[in-house]
């Protein structure tokens, strides 16, 4: 099954206008503001966009985005495979003061009557979408990438002497001097 391309940019009020759709994928490196924040920029972005005219004359775009992203856990600073199924529901205004007559559901998207690139209009949600400071749900993960969890006994540092086969060492060679 072949997977359709995206435009590069698009009229986003034509579109509204004509009940178009957005459907296809974008490689995570085409998205140089996102990329920068994973540790690997592989993988693709699903994009499933329809466009049109709600029953209050609203011109909106929604549908989903959906990949998975690797970032570094700010915990344990292990890997994270983050998977990210955001939902889109956008509404065009071409000014600021028509954003408080929206919806409660729909977020403004600042839109003049010049072109809009897709992956600038891609890579905003999903920036949007990511967390703040990322980490492992599970607790247990962190621990496998040697994380103690706070409130977690420290080991007792008897039980496990680091430097404790130098130190005999040291002490042979005293004993030989």
């Amino acid at each position: 099954m072949q997977i359709p391309v995206l435009p590069d940019r698009i009229n986003p009020w034509q579109l509204a206008a004509e009940s178009g759709r957005l459907d296809g994928e974008l490689k995570l490196a085409a998205l140089p503001r996102l990329a920068a924040l994973l540790e690997h920029a592989s993988g693709e972005v699903k994009v499933a966009l329809a466009a049109g005219v709600d029953e209050q004359g609203l011109r909106f775009i929604e549908g989903t985005l959906q990949t998975e992203v690797d970032l570094v856990c700010q915990r344990c600073l292990g890997p994270l495979r983050l998977p990210l199924k955001v939902a889109v529901n956008l509404a065009l205004v071409r000014a600021d003061a028509e954003s408080a007559r929206l919806p409660d559901q729909r977020e403004p998207l600042l839109a003049a009557e010049a072109d809009l690139a897709v992956a600038d209009l891609v890579e905003d949600e999903l920036l949007l979408a990511l967390p703040q400071i990322p980490r492992h749900q599970n607790a247990r993960e962190c621990e496998a990438n040697g994380y103690l969890s706070p409130g977690e006994p420290v080991p007792d540092a008897r039980q496990h002497r680091t430097f404790a086969a130098l130190a005999s060492l040291l002490q042979d060679s005293k004993r030989s001097n």
